[in-house]
């Protein structure tokens, strides 16, 4: 970093090198511009982004990075402008590793070092720095029980974020409860999943957004990202350069694929396409420590472009979740076909609309015939289909009327629906936000985290739809 002839310093001038070990608190005046301190007193010229970012005041500031573009440095700085800045302070520097948080630390350190500051530790914290004025900055782990102990911290930092669990943020804030503290949470993506892309992609105002990607950054220029794509590839760039949110093969869908297929409104199904419109439900019954579900697709049908050669008009499917809700864990299964009855009155045809007949699938692998039979005798207004999932390769009926179905035809037909643009997701429908969650989450192994009951109950409701109409999964004209 070059040094300039005159720079401002926090402290009395002193020969380079020797620091005071007396400095008085009250000596420690800085500027309430703090992009104008970092220039002046250490040098340092931010990029404009940088700037926006080291001036700001809010409360909870969450910025999406790439590698290599000085997020630790801004960072840095505005933990050790607020130190100085306010007498007594607690700054926590928050990373999976507690040796990752002291990257953050040790450039804190050397800029307080060129300020001819004291460098010493606060005699509690291996990774810690004691400023003249009594404000500590503290790095550590980011293990809930490491966290304990601390209060009213004036700026918590939390790097690399997308590996830092949740119940770690939780750990976070009685530390920021009291004293009314910011929290900075910055990482480079690591998938559309966990905390941090949930934090990003819900646009809660209570956040102030920033990014920086390679592109933003002059000290990255197009030939080391064209080096760094040789090497690694263009998902590897697009994830650590231009902040994206890479699923690297292991969900079924992307964030992206999701948020294309939501709708706030539908549009009027046209009145002589009305008596096409299809209902089709998936029941997915709950297994020990999981929910029962069930989600309701509606087929719709809308008018394409005209055939130039034969003037018909082309006749568009799409399916649209309209609905989904679940039973509380544990609930008996008594109340099961309860709940089919009422989703299905619920969409049951008004008077004077054409009349229908609805679909309904089960997942009854695992449970025995008690609910299917429980289902059949309240006669639904549905044709029922119990399915056995299998992880075979073809479709067969078994007896009693079952179905054997591989699990990954279901799962295909799902992603196929989404990659082909023919299913809508009505954000207005009851339970979407959690339907949307999971299929974020959801991973074909079934190795996710979050419960996966809303899926298979979409997804079983996906499979009878595309099997009735192939032309679901059939590439646009």
């Amino acid at each position: 970093m070059a040094q300039p002839q005159n720079r401002w310093r926090a402290l009395p001038q002193r020969p380079p090198g020797q620091p005071s070990a007396t400095e008085s608190p009250e000596s420690l005046t800085l500027p309430d511009d703090p992009v104008a301190w970092a220039k002046q007193a250490l040098g340092f010229e931010p990029d404009p982004k940088q700037e926006s970012i080291l001036r700001s005041n809010a409360p909870r500031l969450i910025l999406l990075s790439a590698r290599q573009v000085g997020k630790s440095t801004i960072a840095a700085l505005r933990a050790l402008y607020l130190a100085l800045r306010h007498r007594n302070s607690l700054i926590l520097m928050i990373s999976p590793v507690g040796s990752q948080a002291g990257e953050i630390l040790a450039k804190a350190v050397s800029f307080a070092a060129d300020l001819g500051l004291r460098i010493r530790g606060d005699g509690i914290n291996d990774q810690s720095l004691l400023l003249p004025n009594g404000s500590r900055l503290i790095a550590r782990p980011a293990v809930p029980v490491s966290l304990r102990g601390y209060s009213q911290a004036r700026l918590v930092i939390v790097d690399e974020a997308a590996y830092v669990q949740p119940e770690s943020f939780q750990a976070l804030a009685p530390i920021l409860a009291v004293g009314g503290g910011a929290l900075w949470v910055i990482s480079t993506p690591a998938g559309p999943v966990g905390h941090f892309a949930e934090l990003w992609h819900n646009q809660d105002q209570a956040w102030e957004r920033h990014s920086i990607s390679a592109t933003e950054c002059p000290r990255l220029t197009p030939e080391f990202l064209a080096a760094e794509r040789r090497t690694y590839g263009d998902l590897y760039v697009a994830q650590e350069y231009l902040c994206q949110f890479i699923a690297a093969g292991l969900q079924l869908l992307t964030r992206s694929q999701v948020k294309e297929a939501t709708v706030a409104a539908l549009p009027e199904i046209h009145f002589r396409l009305r008596e096409k419109t299809r209902i089709y439900l998936g029941l997915d019954i709950g297994k020990r420590q999981d929910h029962t579900a069930i989600a309701v697709v509606e087929l719709r049908w809308a008018y394409g472009a005209k055939n130039n050669i034969t003037q018909k008009v082309a006749e568009i499917p799409t399916l649209v979740l309209r609905y989904a809700t679940r039973l509380a864990l544990d609930t008996e299964t008594t109340r099961i076909p309860q709940l089919v009855r009422q989703t299905l009155q619920r969409f049951a045809p008004s008077l004077g609309e054409p009349s229908r007949v609805d679909h309904l699938l089960i997942d009854s692998t695992g449970i025995g015939h008690t609910v299917v039979e429980l289902i059949r005798q309240s006669q639904p207004k549905a044709r029922v289909q119990p399915v056995l999932l299998t992880g075979g390769h073809v479709a067969r009926q078994l007896k009693d009327g079952y179905l054997s179905l591989p699990r990954p035809d279901l799962v295909n037909s799902l992603k196929m629906v989404f990659e082909l643009g023919r299913i809508q997701l009505e954000s207005a429908a009851p339970g979407f936000p959690d339907m949307e969650r999971e299929l974020i989450q959801f991973q074909p192994s079934g190795d996710q985290q979050e419960h996966d009951d809303f899926v298979m109950a979409l997804g079983l409701a996906v499979w009878q739809a595309a099997k009735d109409y192939p032309e679901l999964l059939s590439p646009p004209a």
